[in-house]
This record gives C-alpha cells, sequence and structure tokens, in this order.
C-alpha cells in the first residue's frame, strides 16, 4: 500500500463534504450504583452518578466523518420531544450540521440507553438496557420531507452516505433519490445495514460485516466459500461490497468479480465493537471521494476501526489519530505522539471524564512504580504517563542511564491495565506537554510536597483550574536501590 497516497487521502477528509443520510438514534449511558432497596416496592434503587450521550446509528457514523475531517449534513427524523434537543446538541458539538433533521411529532426520538451499576468495591456491571418502540418506515408528508432535505443539498457535497440501522428512514423512494442525486451530481454513495444490506440497488459500495451480508444472501457465512457467495449476492444491487470480518480484515468485492482481503496489519486486543461499523463507513466513504481506491479504502477502514474498537463506548476517530496509528510512532497502541493525544483527551473531557497526568523515566519498573501508577489511575478516570526519553533520562539521572531503552519502558508501561496513554517526551521538564494536554490531575510521588515540587508547574497546573496530589510512594523501592543491590551481588 502506498503510504504517500494514504497521507493524501486523509489530508483531502478535510476538504470534503458529506450527506449523511438514516436512522437517528440518541444513545444514552447512565452510570452510577445501587444503594438500597426501596420502600414503597421490592425493586432496587439506582442513585445516578453520570449521563454520557451521544449520537447513534447513521448519528454515530455522521459524527465519524466530521471527526475525520469532513463537513457534514444529516439528514434523518426525530421526534418532537426532549431527546430531540438533546442529540440534536451532541450533534453539534461534533461538528455535524442538523438543519436537515425533520421533525415528526407522531413518533418519539430513537433512544437507547444503558444503565451500569456498581457496589461498594464492586465493578460496573450492565443492570438495565432501555429502548423506544421499534420504529415503522416513513411514509406521506414525513418522507416527502426527507426526500426534499436530500434533494436540497445533494447539488453541494461529494458523497451521500446511507445509514439503516432500524428500517426506518431509507425507504425505496429516498434510495432512489439518493441514486438519482448521485447520478446527476457525480456523487460518492456508500451504504451500511443491519438487516437490509441486499436493497441498495445504484449504490456505489454496500459496506455491512459478515453476518449482515449472510442475512441478505440467505446463507450463514462461515467459510471463504459461503464469504464469496455473500459477497456476489450483494453485487446483484450494489455495484461493489466491502464486507468486515472483524480482527480478520476486509473483504473487497469489486463490480468486475472476484474476491481481495485486505488483512489488517496490526492486531489489537478489542475493548468494545460498538459502532465500530459506523467509523469504517465513514473511513470509507471519505477515502473513496478523495480518489482512493477499494482496496486503499478498505486498509484506512481498518485502520480507523482499530483505533475505535481499543476504547469503550461509541467513540469517533480523528484524522490525527488515523495519521499517527499508522505513520507515527511505531509501537504499542497506547503510545501517542502528543498531537493525537489531544483530540483524544477532549473527547474523553466530553465525555465528562477526568485526565490524571503523571511522569517519569520508569527505568526497572518495580513494585513502586505499580503501587504509584495505581493510586494515580484512581484520582482520575483516564492515566497519561509522559515517560522521559533516553536523552532526557541522561540528562537528568547520569550518562549510564537509562538501563532499559525508551521503546521498551514505553512497551511495559503499555502492558500496564491501569495506564491508558503513554507519551514519550525530551525535554528535561514536561512544562509543554501540562500546557498542551492541561490534566485536571497531576500526581506526583510520595518524595514530594506541594512545597517542593517544581513551583513553575505547580503554577501553570493551578492557575488553569488542576489539582496536584501527592501520592505516597513505597519505603525503599526504587530503581538506584535495585541497581545498586545487583552490583553487590
Amino acid at each position: 500500500m502506498d503510504q504517500g497516497h494514504l497521507r493524501d487521502y486523509i489530508a483531502k477528509y478535510s476538504g470534503l463534504r458529506v450527506l449523511v443520510v438514516g436512522d437517528i438514534y440518541l444513545d444514552e449511558n447512565v452510570f452510577g450504583a445501587v444503594t438500597e432497596v426501596s420502600l414503597e416496592a421490592p425493586i432496587p434503587i439506582f442513585e445516578v452518578h453520570e449521563r454520557r450521550c451521544n449520537p447513534g446509528a447513521a448519528g454515530n457514523a455522521a459524527c465519524n466523518c466530521a471527526a475525520l475531517g469532513a463537513k457534514v449534513w444529516m439528514v434523518g427524523v426525530v421526534g418532537d420531544d426532549t431527546n430531540a434537543g438533546v442529540v440534536k446538541h451532541e450533534f453539534h458539538l461534533r461538528g455535524v450540521d442538523t438543519s436537515g433533521i425533520v421533525t415528526d411529532p407522531e413518533r418519539p426520538t430513537n433512544t437507547y440507553g444503558k444503565l451500569r451499576a456498581g457496589g461498594h468495591n464492586i465493578p460496573l456491571q450492565e443492570v438495565l438496557r432501555t429502548d423506544t418502540p421499534k420504529p415503522t418506515l416513513l411514509s406521506g408528508e414525513v418522507e416527502a420531507r426527507v426526500i426534499a432535505e436530500i434533494r436540497k443539498r445533494a447539488p453541494g457535497v461529494d458523497a451521500i452516505l446511507l445509514g439503516d440501522q432500524v428500517c426506518s428512514t431509507i425507504t425505496e423512494a429516498v434510495l432512489e433519490t439518493v441514486v438519482s442525486c448521485a447520478r446527476e451530481h457525480g456523487l460518492v454513495t456508500v451504504a451500511d445495514s443491519r438487516a437490509r444490506a441486499g436493497m441498495f440497488k445504484g449504490i456505489d459500495v454496500v459496506v455491512p460485516n459478515d453476518k449482515e451480508a449472510g442475512l441478505a444472501a440467505g446463507v450463514e457465512v462461515v467459510d471463504e466459500a459461503t464469504l464469496r457467495q455473500a459477497g456476489a449476492a450483494l453485487l446483484k444491487t450494489a455495484r461493489n461490497a466491502l464486507v468486515t470480518l472483524g480482527p480478520k480484515g476486509i473483504a473487497v468485492f469489486p463490480e468486475a468479480g472476484g474476491m481481495d482481503l485486505v488483512p489488517i496489519t496490526t492486531p489489537v486486543n478489542a475493548v468494545d465493537v460498538t459502532g465500530a461499523g459506523d467509523t469504517v463507513a465513514a473511513a470509507v466513504i471519505l477515502t473513496l471521494a478523495a480518489g482512493g481506491t477499494l482496496r486503499e479504502a478498505a486498509f484506512l477502514g481498518n485502520a480507523a476501526a482499530g483505533i475505535a474498537v481499543v476504547q469503550e463506548g461509541v467513540v469517533t476517530v480523528s484524522a490525527v489519530e488515523l495519521e499517527d496509528a499508522l505513520f507515527g510512532t511505531h509501537g504499542p497502541a497506547k503510545l501517542k505522539r502528543v498531537e493525537a493525544l489531544q483530540p483524544i483527551l477532549q473527547k474523553l473531557r466530553e465525555e465528562g471524564k477526568r485526565v490524571v497526568w503523571t511522569n517519569g523515566c520508569f527505568d526497572i519498573l518495580h513494585v513502586g512504580h505499580i503501587t504509584y501508577l495505581l493510586s494515580a489511575r484512581a484520582r482520575g478516570d483516564v492515566l497519561v504517563v509522559g515517560l522521559n526519553s533516553d536523552r532526557s533520562v541522561r540528562e537528568n539521572k547520569g550518562p549510564d542511564r537509562p538501563v532499559v531503552n525508551e521503546e521498551d519502558r514505553a512497551l511495559v508501561l503499555s502492558a500496564l491495565e491501569c495506564v491508558d496513554y503513554v507519551v514519550i517526551f525530551d525535554d528535561k521538564t514536561p512544562m509543554p506537554l501540562l500546557e498542551t494536554l492541561r490534566p485536571e490531575i497531576y500526581a506526583k510521588g510520595g518524595d514530594y510536597t506541594i512545597d517542593t515540587i517544581v513551583q513553575e508547574e505547580r503554577h501553570l497546573v493551578e492557575g488553569y483550574g488542576g489539582e496536584i496530589a501527592i501520592i505516597p510512594g513505597v519505603e525503599g523501592h526504587s530503581t538506584t536501590n535495585i541497581i545498586d543491590r545487583i552490583a553487590e551481588g
């Protein structure tokens, strides 16, 4: 795969305009604790601590297009209710234009909820899911208004992405309108569907997963033969098909025939695959609109999904993250350049999470380090470790250190569950990174006090409203002591 071309496509994302048409959901995650049993009925009381909302279904695909840099318009239907305002607000936060969203007072805004609760020393787990009634296909005046919004915006975009989550918005008339507009204005079209991947006649590319592709073809995809059978069935309607296969990559079925498997080049440990298909669809349509081939679109779709699935919940992937994963620091997934880490932390903050920062050499990791990092992580929701580069360690500790090089130290830190991200810095102090990342909590070891830490760092953190946390160390444990004991032995 030509890396120069891939860079060019990602750079072009920011100049593209995309119209997303499809089902809109409000995904609502509620976090809390079950505290007691109600006095009025034999049911648990759920104490709400936090709510996080984001657009789901086609809305999530729209948000992913915007995160990758495109200008995005959303066309779909919401109800005349409170949740309509919530989901529009969440679109605005993510840079998606909602002026094409149609209000239907006869139906509720599609809302899907997860309640997660823990208890005293008990981790969070799902205790309940909520949903609105399954919506029916659009018809009549509401369908006509959706079609009008598509026709109004089609002349000003480069591509149209269809998202069919619950078989509600994409009627035959809506599909025909999209195909007609695409033909008239020379637009790229991509469709993703949970249950109707075989309906998209005239669409350039359909992007189902293997189960969805099998459902459209009337087969269960269990091997290469049934995968090829499903791909051939999809080509009876769509011009091309990309079938996502999870950790195996993406199977490309071009209109000329045959199958080309694009594997995942960097395997990841998936944490949550929710919304990964939306991420793939966004990367695919932008790559094709930027001039890429089906294989190149599949390659970038794989890379974008790999970033999404190592994070919890429904997330978006930015162009900086994608570039960093492909061309940045080679190493563990948690190791980031500061340019890639900044938008990640911004998204986490928008979800209500508090970022903890600490930094050090972490040379010959020992129990003191582990205890300290666990304590630091407990002060917030996300732990970022600033790792001194080999050069800065030599500057701080002398020519014989570090014992372990920076790549190996970063890999060891990344293997710790309590560490969320690692960034290597070359300066003698972390001041430039503190100024850029602005963590809510700056953790320092117990050999410091609030008055003996570098006061310039203290004033910077406290100046923007951050907090300094002094964490006690483990007596008698240090890298220097370990080195001395080895030398004596």
